[in-house]
Parts: C-alpha cells; sequence; structure tokens
C-alpha cells in the first residue's frame, strides 16, 4: 500500500486535489467542518492519511495544531514541503501511520478532532476496522470529536457511468462481498466499501453519532472530472442541488464518499 501511494504523491493535487470535482467535495467537507469548528481556538487535531496535507493545511490556516499522519513517505514528503511553504511548520507534524497496525503508534499528547478524509479508512481491511474505535478513543479528549470521510457501498453515478459503457463489475463492485482491487497507477491494492449503518455500528460502544452527510450525491466521482470541467453550467447546477440536500443524512448510503461525524462518550 506504501509504494502504490508513494507513486501518485506527485501527481495526486493535479489529479484531484486541484480539480473542479475535487476542490468542490472538499468544500463540502471543509463547510461542515467551519460550523463545528466556530468559535474554537488552538485545537490538538489528528489527521489519519493525510495525503498531500491539502486539509492539515487548511487546519492550521485557522490556528490548529496538526499531527498530519499516513502510510506514504511520499505523501508526507508533500505535506512537510507545503508547510514549509506556508509558513506553517510551526503548527504542522509528520508521523507515518499504517492504519492496519494502529496499535504500534504511540502518542503522549491526546487530541480534540481525529480527523480522516476522502477514503482513507477505505483502506483498512474488515477485520482490523474494529480495532480502530476503542484504540482512537484513548487518544481522543472528553467530548472529542471524530470525524471520517468514507466511499459507501453504492454510488448512484458510478452505477450510472459503468453500466452506460457496459462495465457492469465495475458500476457494482462497491456493493461486492469481496475486496475490491482498486490500480493506481501501476500498483494494484485492495480496499474495503462501508455503508454508514455498519461504521456507526462499529463505532457505538466508544462513539455517539452526531451528523451524517452525502459527500458527492449531485457531484460526481473525480474519474469524471475531465467531462465536466467544460460544463460550468451544469456543474454550478450539481453544486446548488448539493448543497440543498446537505443535510439528508439518507442520501450518504448512495454518494461517493459520506461524512460521518462521532463525538467521544
Amino acid at each position: 500500500m506504501n509504494s502504490a501511494f508513494d507513486s501518485v504523491a506527485k501527481e495526486y493535487d493535479a489529479t484531484f486535489t486541484l480539480t473542479k470535482i475535487g476542490k468542490t467535495q472538499r468544500e463540502i467537507v471543509w463547510t461542515y467542518l467551519n460550523k463545528i469548528l466556530s468559535g474554537k481556538e488552538g485545537l490538538r487535531i489528528l489527521e489519519l492519511n493525510c495525503g498531500t496535507g491539502e486539509d492539515a493545511i487548511w487546519f492550521a490556516k485557522k490556528g490548529h495544531t496538526v499531527l498530519a499522519t499516513d502510510i506514504s513517505d511520499k505523501m508526507l514528503e508533500v505535506t512537510e514541503k507545503k508547510a514549509i511553504k506556508n509558513k506553517l511548520n510551526n503548527k504542522i507534524k509528520t508521523n507515518k501511520i499504517d492504519l492496519t497496525k494502529i496499535d504500534e503508534f504511540i502518542s503522549n499528547d491526546t487530541f480534540d478532532l481525529v480527523f480522516s478524509n476522502f477514503g482513507g479508512i477505505n483502506c483498512i481491511p474488515f477485520k482490523d476496522l474494529y480495532n480502530l474505535p476503542a484504540f482512537l478513543s484513548k487518544l481522543i479528549n472528553p467530548s472529542g470529536r471524530l470525524i471520517m470521510v468514507i466511499m459507501p457501498t453504492f454510488c448512484i453515478w458510478e452505477m450510472f457511468y459503468f453500466t452506460l459503457k457496459f462495465n457492469f463489475k465495475k458500476a457494482f463492485r462497491r456493493s461486492s462481498t469481496k475486496k475490491v482491487k482498486v490500480k493506481i497507477n501501476d500498483e494494484e491494492m485492495l480496499i474495503d466499501y462501508y455503508p454508514p449503518y455498519l461504521v456507526r455500528k462499529i463505532f457505538r460502544k466508544e462513539f455517539a453519532q452526531v451528523a451524517l452527510r452525502p459527500v458527492g450525491f449531485f457531484i460526481p466521482p473525480s474519474y469524471l472530472d475531465k467531462f465536466f470541467s467544460s460544463k460550468h453550467k451544469t456543474f454550478n447546477l450539481m453544486r446548488k442541488f448539493e448543497s440543498v440536500i446537505a443535510d439528508w443524512g439518507t442520501l450518504s448510503n448512495y454518494s461517493d464518499h459520506f461524512l460521518i461525524d462521532f463525538v467521544k462518550k
């Protein structure tokens, strides 16, 4: 898994972060985070699967301190360079973590928020996901939050798009009971898709759900960015529709991603 993400670290921002769809989906997440972080200063944040550090930079610019973690050395290098470029290296520290071996992570600090964006949790095998709640609970301060953006087991856009291309295997790949092979450059990795109800069930002993939101019900998956990049009016209309259904938790089951917000019990 490390080498797979290492191979895309340099071009990840160009192929997702800075694309029309990538920026829009991230704005949906940031809009929600803005609401819950409003009025709060100097929080300690642990980010899981930080990627190229786009969210870590955003948190740090708001005055929070971030421990940005990832399994990929190359992703962490990009994050560190961004922190230096933005003069935020005093606010952002990095650490390599393999979430399948989360018990090996040792921290003397506790955190006000643990955050994972855009499918980082999907990289954790089903059997290992059960180990995560109890471990994270020890790291999170009383009444602290755990917010994750995860890919569910069904995506209307994906089903529709690949059905039109007569690629039925990809159209329904998320609902497979087996691990799904995803190709990243020349590397293959296995991921699991998780429905909201299952995530809630796995985490409910240590955490209570605060909110559930769709991320990408009207906004399509990033692999359709090339198609929509020139369709400005259509895309703006989809963006408006997305904002209308922002609180419709049921649609999280059918979106590209869903945001689930927990508070520590």
